[in-house]
């Protein structure tokens, strides 16, 4: 199958419910899967083929279809200095470093569009994008936030410090998070390095502050999805999202 695939119920109805790319064909494995899919993305859909379990998991590449897959345009990606411009409040922009999970991509990704983030960035190479399966991961947030790729993040980190951006990497050597001075209420990007290795030394050098995740147990670190998710919802505490 030509064109780029989509697969499970959430991601095809927020890209349906979103409208920022094109649902070209649309396979379900049965009318019932159409109409949750009708229901959630709150819109008619495009002509549904029913189509076998086994003919669905061929075209999905995954048996974790949900009886759903469809065939979209690539992804919109924004440019990245987009990202940088006030629009109508303080920017809060997260740079995700070499992070390779899709796992890990799809629910940071999940938890920035529901903390309020203005904006995700992403390494273009050597590094996880919106693929299908970091899609069906971030339950189809993806479809309603604004990602884009940058060569490296230093370039995007010096670039938002001259944008007076202050730029904030999650570490474990850092500050607590709770009672750091981070003026969350004015721009920032949030930096999560990747699974294992954090940000990377050149990014961390760039970045004006060090937070840590406290945590009562001696244990070595947080999945990066959750390190991420609760640095994205203190955030959102501080700069009063409801």
């Amino acid at each position: 199958m030509t064109g780029e695939v989509l697969y499970g119920v959430h991601p095809v109805a927020e890209c349906l419910r979103a409208g920022r790319r094109t649902v070209k064909r649309l396979w379900v494995a049965d009318r019932a899967r159409a109409a949750e899919v009708a229901a959630l993305a709150g819109r008619p859909l495009p002509a549904a083929e029913t189509a076998p379990k086994q003919a669905l998991e061929k075209m999905a590449g995954t048996p974790h279809h949900q009886g759903v897959v469809a065939q979209v345009d690539p992804y919109p990606y924004e440019d990245w200095r987009d990202l940088l411009e006030p629009g109508g409040g303080a920017p809060l922009v997260v740079a995700l470093d070499n992070l390779t999970d899709p796992q890990n991509v799809g629910a940071i990704l999940r938890s920035a569009l529901c903390a309020g983030a203005t904006g995700v960035t992403l390494r273009s190479h050597h590094a996880a994008l919106v693929t299908p399966a970091v899609a069906k991961a971030s339950a189809g947030a993806c479809e309603h936030l604004r990602v884009a790729q940058v060569s490296n993040q230093t370039m995007f980190l010096r670039a938002a410090g001259e944008a007076f951006f202050t730029r904030v990497a999650l570490d474990m050597d850092g500050e607590s998070l709770w009672e750091a001075a981070v003026p969350w209420e004015e721009p920032v990007v949030l930096v999560v390095g990747a699974e294992g290795r954090g940000v990377s030394e050149l990014v961390g050098k760039t970045c004006d502050r060090r937070v840590r995740i406290p945590m009562a147990a001696s244990f070595d670190s947080l999945n990066a999805s959750v390190a991420a998710s609760l640095a994205l919802f203190e955030a959102a505490r501080r700069r009063a999202v409801r």
